[in-house]
């Protein structure tokens, strides 16, 4: 049976989501889509993709086989990883993580925006406890997506903002 969720904006983003989840799960770089709510090329490429590496037909439109599919598959890896939850950090309401700070705040904030780039384009900092340039470049890409001030510095509430993130994310 066919599911025309082409149309769908929330349908489509759900898709986009798990096929997201799903390339970084098992490193398969062709699922890597936008989360957009479009069923672009890049989304019918990356459904093409998974249907082929499944030995589902090879049409690229989600029919109702591969979605059950890709939902159960999105489902069991998802529960294979326990969820740890973080709470804002750190309770100072004046701290602000800068570049060349270094400590085990910074690595759990670098842990936060790898987590989180499933949702989001940008390229995940290296886990190294050092607030660096890709750090801040991940932090002012995440603080632009969601209508922050664009400084690249973890301040009170950008921290906030990513500890929600992150905690929905995985009490899915």
């Amino acid at each position: 049976m066919f599911i025309d969720i082409s149309n769908d904006r929330t349908r489509t983003e759900e898709l986009q989501r798990m096929l997201r989840y799903l390339s970084f799960a098992y490193d398969e770089e062709p699922l890597r889509v936008r989360v957009n709510g479009e069923y672009d090329k890049a989304t019918s490429d990356a459904v093409r993709y998974y249907q082929g590496i499944n030995g589902i037909p090879v049409s690229g439109n989600t029919d109702m086989l591969t979605w059950d599919m890709i939902t159960k598959e999105y489902r069991d890896e998802f529960m294979r990883r326990a969820p740890v939850y973080i709470y804002p950090i750190p309770r100072d309401p004046n701290y602000t993580s800068v570049a060349g700070e270094r400590s085990d705040v910074i690595m759990i904030l670098q842990i936060i925006l790898g987590a989180l780039r499933q949702n989001y384009d940008y390229n995940p900092p290296p886990i190294s406890g050092v607030y660096g340039r890709e750090t801040a470049d991940a932090v002012r890409d995440y603080q632009r997506v969601n209508g922050l001030p664009a400084t690249g510095e973890a301040d009170r509430e950008t921290w906030h903002r990513l500890s929600e993130e992150y905690n929905a994310l995985v009490a899915q």
